[in-house]
C-alpha cells in the first residue's frame, strides 16, 4: 500500500514524498513533486496533493489499471475513463478501502464507475472531489508528455493530450461558491460560551482538568489562553519561539519559517497566512514567561531549540516541540471530551472565529463610547477591516468581512427583535 513518508534535508527543506508497496520511492509521482510542485508548494499542499494520487492509483488497482504502460502504447483516457475517475474522486478514500477489504463480493470491483452500487460508501465534498480531479488532470498531462516526449512533435498527439485534461477539468463538480450558509464558517462555530468553558476545564487548577501532571496542565492551559488572546492557528502556536514574545511590550508575533533547519519535526507547523504582531494583555505574557523559565527550563533537551511549547512526558521526544497530531490527540480531544455535547463542535480553527467575534464587541463597544463621547474616535467599517486583516494575517477584505458574519447577523436579529417590539406596542396602544 502506498504511503507519505516526510524528508528532512541538511538545509530545512521538508520534502514529502510516495512510497510505493515495494518500499521504494514512486518514480513518476517523485518527478511530478520535483519539477512541477517543489518549488512553489508548501509541505502540507505536496502532502495533499500526494493523497489525491494515492486515491488516483486506487482506481487503477479497482480497475485492473496501469495507466503509466498504457501511456507508454499511445493509449490515453478515454471518456469513459474520465467519467469513471469522477465518480471515484467523489468517494472518500478511507470508506472506499473499508469497502473494498468487506466486501464479500469480489468478482464486481468497479464500485467507482457507478456511485449506486455503493451506498455504504462516504462521500468527499464537492470542493474536495474539484481538487483532487484538479491534480489529477495537472499529473497525467505532466505523465503524458514526458513519456511521450519524443512524440509531442506531433501535433495529433500533443492535441489528445490537451483535450484529455480539458476534460478532465470540465468534469470537476462545482464546489460553494462563496455565498449561503454553506459557504459561512460561522454556521457550524460553537456559541461563545463553548469556549468560555473549555478555558475554565483546562485552567491547571479545574477539578475537571482531564491532563496527568502539573508541568502539562500549566502548558496546556498557556496553549489554549493564547489562542484565545490572539486567533493564532494551531500552527502558529506550535511554530511560536521564544524570540517571538516581547514581554516588555505586550506582544507576541507570528512569523513565517517554512523549511527551519531549528525545527526537528518531520511536519513543520508553519503560519499560513501574512506575518503579524499582535498586543495582548500582560496575564498572557506573564503566564508565557512562567511556562518557559519555570517549567520549560528544567528540561536540558528543551535548551536545543527555540519553540516554546514542548513534550514533557519521558521518552523519545521528552524537551522536543510538540507534534500537530499531540496537539490534537492528547491536548485538545480530551479537553472537548469533557463535556462533548457543549464542545464537540470545537476545533481548533474554531478560537479564530471567537477572537474575531469578540474583536467586534470590543469595536462595537468604542463606537457607543464614541457617541457619547467626542473625544473618542469611532472605527467605521473600512477602518474594522484593516483591523481584522492586521490582526489575523489576512490579504483580502472578504476574509475579513466572513468571519465578522456571526456579529454581523446577531445584530441583525436584535434590530429585527426591536422593531418588532416597537410595533407589537404600539399595536396594544391602539386597542
Amino acid at each position: 500500500m502506498s504511503q507519505i513518508r516526510d524528508l528532512i534535508f541538511g538545509n530545512g527543506e521538508r520534502y514529502p514524498i510516495l512510497m510505493g508497496e515495494d518500499g521504494l520511492p514512486s518514480y513518476w509521482v517523485t518527478l511530478y513533486v520535483t519539477e512541477k510542485l517543489r518549488t512553489s508548494h508548501t509541505q502540507s499542499a505536496i502532502s495533499n496533493s500526494l493523497g489525491h494520487l494515492i486515491h488516483l492509483k486506487l482506481w487503477e488497482n479497482i480497475n485492473g489499471r496501469d495507466l503509466i504502460s498504457e501511456f507508454e502504447q499511445g493509449s490515453l483516457l478515454t471518456d469513459e475513463d474520465v467519467y469513471s475517475i469522477r465518480d471515484h474522486c467523489t468517494l472518500d478514500t478511507r470508506s472506499l478501502k473499508k469497502w473494498l477489504k468487506t466486501s464479500e463480493k469480489n468478482v464486481v470491483k468497479f464500485a467507482s464507475a457507478s456511485t449506486a452500487s455503493v451506498v455504504p460508501i462516504q462521500k468527499v465534498s464537492n470542493d474536495h472531489a474539484a481538487n483532487r480531479i484538479a491534480q489529477v488532470a495537472s499529473y497525467l498531462e505532466f505523465l503524458a508528455r514526458t513519456i511521450l516526449k519524443a512524440k509531442l512533435i506531433e501535433e495529433a498527439v500533443s492535441n489528445n493530450i490537451k483535450a484529455m485534461k480539458k476534460l478532465l477539468l470540465a468534469n470537476k463538480p462545482k464546489g460553494s461558491s462563496g455565498k449561503g450558509l454553506t459557504a459561512d464558517p460561522n454556521t457550524k462555530a460553537p456559541p461563545p460560551k463553548a469556549f468560555d468553558r473549555i478555558l475554565s476545564i483546562v485552567k491547571e487548577t479545574s477539578p475537571d482538568n482531564p491532563f496527568k501532571g502539573d508541568e502539562v496542565k500549566y502548558r496546556n492551559a498557556v496553549i489554549f489562553e493564547v489562542m484565545d488572546a490572539t486567533g493564532m492557528r494551531a500552527g502558529e502556536i506550535l511554530a511560536l519561539q521564544i524570540q517571538d514574545i516581547d514581554f516588555q511590550k505586550g506582544t507576541v508575533s507570528v512569523v513565517r519559517r517554512h523549511d527551519a533547519i531549528e525545527d526537528p519535526r518531520k511536519k513543520q507547523p508553519v503560519a499560513k497566512t501574512n506575518e503579524r504582531t499582535i498586543p495582548v494583555d500582560k496575564a498572557i505574557t506573564n503566564r508565557l514567561r512562567e511556562y518557559i523559565m519555570d517549567r520549560r527550563a528544567k528540561i536540558p533537551t528543551a535548551r536545543k531549540h527555540p519553540y516554546v511549547f514542548v513534550t514533557h512526558k519521558h521518552g523519545k521526544y521528552h524537551g522536543k516541540p510538540i507534534s500537530n497530531s499531540t496537539f490534537v490527540n492528547r491536548i485538545l480531544k480530551p479537553a472537548v471530551a469533557i463535556h462533548p455535547e457543549m464542545l464537540e463542535e470545537i476545533t481548533r480553527h474554531g478560537f479564530r472565529h471567537n477572537f474575531n467575534y469578540k474583536l467586534s464587541k470590543k469595536i462595537d463597544a468604542v463606537n457607543k463610547a464614541a457617541k457619547e463621547n467626542p473625544k473618542i474616535k469611532p472605527i467605521n467599517e473600512k477602518k474594522e477591516i484593516q483591523i481584522r486583516k492586521e490582526l489575523n494575517g489576512w490579504s483580502s477584505d472578504k476574509t475579513a468581512e466572513t468571519y465578522n458574519l456571526r456579529h454581523i447577523r446577531e445584530e441583525a436579529d436584535r434590530v429585527m427583535r426591536e422593531d418588532m417590539d416597537h410595533w407589537t406596542n404600539r399595536a396594544k396602544k391602539d386597542k
